[in-house]
């Protein structure tokens, strides 16, 4: 089939970087961004805008639930051409079905300028596991903090191996996991025993190694929900996540575990929607070009692609509406927007915001060509996934 033999070449394409020496790997990151330059120039500012959302498939397709291919769903991505693609288990029934849906969207998505996509699942392992829970895994991988109690990195390794080798299977080609972030004792805490510890150097190792078991089964690594959401107090699911770290206490801290992250080869990074009282208290860090664009971007050197955090979640939600939300994001550095509350209203108000000045093709450019070099070092762009 297609979307695996997809799968495999992307998965061979990042072994002969991970063998060849680092003077070519620079080359081959050279001509990722040549590509991805060259399409930029062939894109419409519609198509560049569309490939900012990572939403549901009901989100854009205007179908109550989505579990199958169809004419409508084909017909949804001829419209709007999204950069990624987030399952829930109401999109799952069977394995079958899920590799026939999975194949079908990306082969949707191909045939728009042979963009594929980022198709990604909340699969971290424990009580976050939406397609070990759905399908009914045999030997599901426990929680991230019975792993981390082992101080054992081999079983991290061997648990983002074992998730990659599934979701690979099945057709998704970016997993939202590991959690980076270090579990502290803080009243109304969100952030428990998905966290691999307490302790940030041992969080770290955890990290490092589930990044490179899941990328190494050539599914994409995201780390969340930064700048660290382990002393949040409140669930920003429901409403404010409040932190009162400073700056020195996350460089000392927070900020390890996605620098082994990062170091290790993760390419995404989440931004939380807490408010860090005392670095930026008048916006939700996704919202803050002081966290995303001078802290993670500026001081920590991140030139990855940045995505939020889900933007239905209350925290942005309550106080925005899904165009301003959308636009504000973009304003402070991020990338793709996760699950704005409604899609036409978030990809409408980039538009107008576009139309209006507010932001310019420029930016949307510089995050577009992220994206676009990613998809291509990661084999999801037609003519990037042609090894010489």
């Amino acid at each position: 089939m297609r979307g695996v033999r997809a799968i495999l070449r992307g998965a061979i394409y990042m072994t002969v970087l991970a063998l060849i020496p680092l003077g070519a790997l620079a080359q081959e990151g050279e001509a990722a961004l040549n590509t991805a330059d060259a399409l930029l120039t062939q894109m419409t500012l519609e198509e560049k805008v569309a490939q900012l959302f990572f939403v549901r498939p009901e989100d854009f397709s205007r179908i109550s639930s989505v579990s199958k291919p169809s004419a409508k769903l084909e017909r949804a991505f001829e419209r709007f051409g999204v950069g990624g693609v987030i399952l829930f288990p109401e999109n799952m029934k069977t394995e079958k079905q899920l590799i026939q849906l999975t194949e079908a969207m990306r082969e949707y998505a191909k045939k728009q300028r042979g963009i594929d996509l980022f198709l990604g699942v909340d699969e971290e392992g424990g009580s976050v596991a939406r397609v070990a829970k759905k399908l009914r895994l045999k030997e599901p991988v426990p929680s991230m903090s019975i792993i981390g109690e082992t101080e054992d990195s081999q079983q991290a390794y061997e648990a983002g191996r074992r998730i990659g080798g599934y979701l690979s299977e099945y057709g998704f080609t970016l997993d939202f996991a590991p959690v980076a972030d270090v579990r502290m004792d803080v009243e109304r805490a969100e952030i428990t025993k998905r966290s691999f510890g307490y302790d940030a150097r041992l969080v770290a190792g955890m990290v490092k190694a589930f990044t490179q078991g899941l990328q190494e089964q050539g599914v994409l690594a995201v780390l969340k929900h930064f700048p660290g959401h382990g002393a949040a107090s409140g669930n920003s699911h429901n409403g404010a996540a409040v932190s009162t770290r400073t700056l020195e206490e996350w460089r000392a801290c927070e900020w390890v575990p996605f620098q082994e992250g990062i170091q290790a080869g993760a390419k995404v990074v989440m931004i939380s929607h807490q408010i860090a009282a005392t670095v930026d208290n008048a916006a939700p860090a996704s919202l803050s070009y002081r966290i995303v664009t001078e802290l993670l971007r500026g001081e920590m050197g991140f030139d990855g692609v940045v995505i939020t955090d889900a933007l239905r979640m209350k925290a942005v939600s309550e106080a925005y509406g899904s165009g301003e939300a959308c636009v504000k994001a973009i304003e402070a550095g991020c990338d793709m927007l996760l699950l704005p509350k409604n899609f036409s209203n978030g990809y409408n108000g980039v538009m107008d915001a576009l139309e209006d000045g507010r932001l310019t093709e420029a930016r949307i450019d510089e995050s577009v060509r992220r994206i676009l070099t990613l998809k291509a070092e990661w084999g999801l762009l037609e003519e990037a996934a042609q090894i010489p």
